[in-house]
């Protein structure tokens, strides 16, 4: 992803956060009962299977990224209706069929799993909030890195090895519509715009000759559509499952999601 993209993607967040902020200034006595109000840490443990089309090679070609995600975070919710969670968690990643042409010798990547370490960050912002209807507004970040793996380079007469490190960014950003009409289930549908890029650099060792090769992966489909539900189960504990739909001109990714959150209010 070009340098322009990713400071168009930061402006929007910031500008769409701002004004919505702007524009939702609350009445001087709910401003007091704020700041004598507890705030509001919700810790989570989730798990979460994506499978994106991938372009590379200046999209010349395609292929599968198939990502599987288990996660801690933490949610704090600030004054004004502003919630920050921060996301700490594990990966482990599938890139079929990627080709590095410029090595030494030639190799496919295997179709393996490479595991690695999940960072993130999300702001969400309530615009509205009526008895039957909530709408919020969020920017999100994940940044996977992932730990290198090494493989034999096959069909050689000596010996022959590669290693691999790839690391990719998410960045979606939308709005999210909830029900809120029933006591304790809320479904709810998130539209968002949502980009994945990154890199995968791979180094070859045959005896006397070496070679390092960056290949640069971007993700087919930008546009998000997701159906989930929050159950709550208790009053301290919640149930969320999510079910995603990214399409692209040639078809549609997928993704799932599910998630245990415990209030600590």
């Amino acid at each position: 992803m070009k340098k322009v993209e990713i400071f168009l993607l930061s402006a929007l967040l910031v500008l769409t956060l701002t004004c919505f902020s702007s524009a939702q200034e609350p009445e001087p006595q709910e401003q007091e009962q704020k700041l004598f109000n507890a705030v509001s840490i919700s810790p989570g443990l989730g798990f979460e299977y994506f499978s994106r089309t991938i372009g590379w090679d200046d999209d010349e070609y395609t292929s599968k990224l198939k990502s599987l995600f288990l996660t801690l975070d933490a949610e704090v919710e600030l004054q004004r209706g502003i919630y920050v969670r921060a996301v700490l968690g594990f990966s482990s990643s599938s890139y079929e069929a990627l080709v590095f042409r410029e090595l030494p010798v030639s190799v496919q990547l295997p179709e393996d799993y490479i595991k690695g370490f999940i960072l993130g960050a999300e702001v969400r912002k309530k615009l509205i909030h009526s008895e039957s209807l909530r709408v919020d507004a969020f920017g999100q970040f994940y940044y996977c890195y992932g730990i290198k793996k090494e493989w034999e380079v096959p069909d050689l007469t000596v010996e022959g090895t590669v290693e691999g490190r790839p690391t990719w960014m998410r960045a979606p950003v939308g709005l999210i519509f909830t029900y809120t009409g029933y006591e304790t289930f809320f479904p709810y549908i998130n539209l968002n715009f949502n980009k994945l890029w990154g890199k995968f650099n791979m180094d070859e060792i045959i005896q006397d000759l070496t070679g390092r090769e960056e290949k640069k992966i971007s993700g087919e489909s930008s546009f998000c559509i997701s159906l989930g539900f929050t159950f709550k189960l208790t009053e301290s504990i919640s149930f969320k499952s999510e079910a995603s739909f990214m399409p692209y001109k040639e078809g549609t990714d997928f993704g799932i999601l599910v998630k245990a959150i415990y209030s600590l209010d």
